[in-house]
């Protein structure tokens, strides 16, 4: 019987070629889409549950309560870790982690680059596999380093370096590190990537050693693998007297708190805050996954209308089927059994256009995804082409197997029945309403993105280029110094040549996020004040087209400067202070020159936050009784440039960069490009939505090819009967789509 199913569903797929055409073309669209799009979602919804012990990895959080603020980290102090594995036997495996940029050196080639510093232990919690050698005793060893095969292949031309010597820039000296092994690159879906992995050991000596005892300053990701996955709340409630005990000095009970969250929460949670690892809104898989859903649904509703609309043509068949015995239970099945093979020729159709779409996808969303086949991607494949034939032919179906074979074979079928014709009337509707919308949901998106990129800023963004100085382990005293010398060798190096317009120095760059946040207490109220800072020089705010509103800016021949600050409208208005008037203690020394308009130096998700700008940066912070910064706020050297010969500009700014610093990589970004980056979240997912919504469209559009072309197959003698009696191609062209309007095109049927 089925195997009959099978040959009349084929037979009938063969002599209706062009519905067949039609309906292979919308499922096969409409499926790749949903496979495209299932794949990003389950990467967002499975983020780190490729480790054997995900049920068991937290990450754990501080929060502090002090003098009426509160500070939230995902960074915790370097001393908790220890705690935690000392005194907790809950606690299997405890490993702490965090990154810094620094230079690599192998010969003549450098290069900043991000170094990730761990403990063993972090490769035991973890399921990262390693190529070659030993990860565990090698990170034991201070001077060793683990690389993937990219970097090895990098900086040492071969996948296997194993005993190779790699120069780090550490402390402000350069440091060997032997290559004690090679590990396979994270996941995608990993919120730990990694391209260079040094030792936990080497750390401790150029960490300050009042860092790794304190409990205030936060360094390192701290994660813990604990024995049961169901002790975590009885773990809270163990360490919070512990910690208590720990910071009783500074913090009265309940003030300083230690919590840990599941690391298969990290990615798509934003209630917490963004550690090392970068997160993710929870609605967009949402978004994405209901776009598919309604991708396939128009997909479904062409079959249907299609099938339907030719179900008079097939009355005769049924009828006579009928006549001679079939059961209207056997023509649903062999109806349903069309639906099906249309449905898997297209998942089949739809899976090789998704294969040859990927490497476009992946571009498109950031992401490493791939079709892995296996039985189980098979089954799901082929619940989706049953799925997707039943909820297409289910109505098709009852309809078809519905006619009565007297009135068929008597020639009284006809036309079809007004209920039929709502039906179908509304299915069109519902088809084209779905299109409007994610045609608005797109347009909306598309505006959000322009308002995102285009808005004023407050400053100029365009043609400038950003070059960070970089060298660890100096004071930043020192640093800004250097910054400053090789600046002024900078401008007078590119001084008069094509193409380079202005200078400047800061420490924080405009798109940058984590710029210096600086804590002090009030001495009259006692309540603790929070303000962003930023050094700069006297070229930075007029390079940049900031706008003064009151006050002067710094004058490099003013000695007092040193001493003086620029602030925004918001600090000024929060502190109420104005041009000549000192800031509020304890920094009292520091006297306002200016005050500028707002400007969106951070993302334009957050609101504008109260600003100084300094010309000695290193005595502001000195004074701050607490400073945090998830940028380091070493020189950047910013560049304005014209934009007539960008490649030829750029060249000359490699030359004078390599002829005055010699031992700093030459690396750059353009800053609208890095003010950009801020909203590529929302800019992907704007990309995506509306390449899947064309998608949509054409699908739609191919539901009224096919309409239209069952409209001129049932009408063949009436247009050769107009045509006989002189109608014209353009006359006769513009009856049809009259005539097929959806309430007229039924009447007709």
């Amino acid at each position: 019987m089925i195997r009959n199913y099978l040959v009349l569903a084929l037979r009938n797929l063969q002599k209706q070629k062009g519905a067949g055409i039609i309906n292979i073309t919308g499922l096969s669209i409409g499926t790749a889409i949903v496979i495209l799009l299932s794949l990003f979602v389950w990467d967002e919804w499975t983020y780190d549950r490729f480790h054997s012990k995900s049920d068991r990895i937290y990450r754990a959080w501080v929060k502090e309560h002090f003098r009426g603020d509160v500070f939230f980290n995902t960074v915790t102090p370097i001393v908790l870790g220890q705690e935690l594995r000392d005194n907790f036997p809950e606690i299997g495996q405890v490993a702490r982690y965090f990154t810094v940029n620094t230079l690599i050196k192998k010969g003549n080639f450098s290069e900043l680059e991000e170094v990730h510093i761990a403990e063993p232990s972090l490769f035991q919690i973890f399921d990262f596999k390693l190529l070659k050698g030993e990860p565990f005793d090698g990170l034991s060893d201070p001077n060793s380093a683990l690389l993937t095969e990219e970097m090895a292949i990098k900086y040492f031309g071969t996948p296997e370096p194993l005993g190779q010597t790699l120069t780090m820039q550490i402390g402000g000296a350069w440091t060997h590190f032997k290559v004690s092994g090679i590990l396979e690159k994270a996941p995608g879906n990993s919120s730990i990537q990694y391209g260079i992995v040094t030792s936990f050991e080497k750390a401790k000596t150029w960490i300050n050693p009042e860092a790794q005892t304190s409990w205030t300053n936060v360094l390192v990701e701290t994660y813990i693998l604990l024995q049961a996955p169901d002790q975590v709340r009885d773990l809270e409630a163990k360490v919070a007297p512990f910690i208590d005990g720990k910071v009783a000095s500074d913090y009265k009970p309940g003030e300083y708190q230690v919590g840990f969250q599941a690391l298969t929460d990290i990615h798509l949670n934003k209630d917490f805050p963004t550690g090392i690892a970068a997160v993710s809104d929870r609605r967009y898989p949402y978004i994405l996954a209901g776009i598919a859903l309604l991708i396939l649904l128009l997909a479904c509703i062409n079959f249907t209308t299609l099938a339907v609309g030719r179900s008079v043509t097939r009355a005769k068949e049924v009828g006579i089927r009928k006549a001679t015995g079939a059961t209207r239970g056997q023509l649903m099945a062999q109806f349903w059994n069309e639906a099906v093979v249309t449905s898997a020729v297209s998942v089949l159709a739809g899976l090789l256009l998704a294969r040859l779409a990927l490497p476009f996808f992946n571009t498109l969303s950031d992401k490493q995804l791939a079709i892995q086949f296996s039985p189980k991607t098979l089954l799901l494949l082929t619940g989706l082409a049953l799925v997707t034939g039943l909820v297409s032919g289910i109505y098709p179906a009852l309809v078809l197997s519905g006619f009565k074979p007297v009135l068929v074979l008597r020639g009284s079928v006809s036309k079809m029945s007004s209920g039929r014709h709502r039906v179908l009337h509304s299915l069109v509707v519902f088809q084209f309403v779905l299109s409007v919308l994610l045609i608005i949901s797109t347009l909306v998106m598309l505006q959000q993105m322009q308002f995102l990129q285009n808005k004023n800023l407050g400053f100029n963004k365009d043609q400038v280029v950003s070059i960070p100085y970089k060298r660890s382990g100096v004071r930043l005293s020192e640093l800004w110094e250097e910054g400053k010398k090789v600046t002024e060798l900078m401008r007078n190096e590119l001084n008069g040549k094509t193409g380079i317009r202005e200078l400047a120095m800061s420490a924080h760059t405009f798109g940058t996020p984590g710029w210096v946040n600086l804590g002090y207490t009030e001495p009259a109220s006692q309540k603790f004040r929070r303000f962003m800072f930023n050094g700069i020089d006297e070229l930075f705010l007029p390079m940049h087209g900031v706008t003064l509103q009151s006050g002067r800016n710094f004058s490099k021949e003013n000695i007092s400067d040193a001493k003086a600050v620029i602030v925004n409208e918001a600090y000024a208005q929060q502190f109420n202070v104005s041009p000549g008037q000192p800031m509020p203690e304890p920094f009292r020394d520091f006297q306002v020159i200016g005050i500028t308009r707002d400007f969106n130096f951070e993302s334009l998700h957050s609101t504008v936050q109260p600003l100084v700008m300094a010309y000695d940066p290193v005595a502001v912070i000195r004074t701050a009784s607490d400073w945090s910064s998830n940028d380091t706020p070493n020189p950047k050297i910013s560049i304005k440039i014209s934009g007539d010969n960008l490649q030829a500009t750029l060249s000359t700014v490699r030359l004078a960069w390599q002829k005055i610093a010699p031992e700093q990589a030459f690396q750059y970004a353009f800053l609208d490009d890095t003010i950009d980056k801020q909203y590529q979240a929302e800019i992907r997912l704007s990309q995506v939505v509306g390449i899947a919504t064309g998608l949509a469209i054409l699908i739609a559009c191919l539901g009224l090819l096919g309409i239209a072309a069952l409209t001129i197959a049932q009408r063949t003698k009436e247009i050769g009967v107009r045509k006989v009696l002189g109608a014209s191609v353009t006359g006769i062209t513009g009856l049809l789509p009259r005539k097929s309007a959806y309430a007229k095109y039924w009447e007709h049927l």
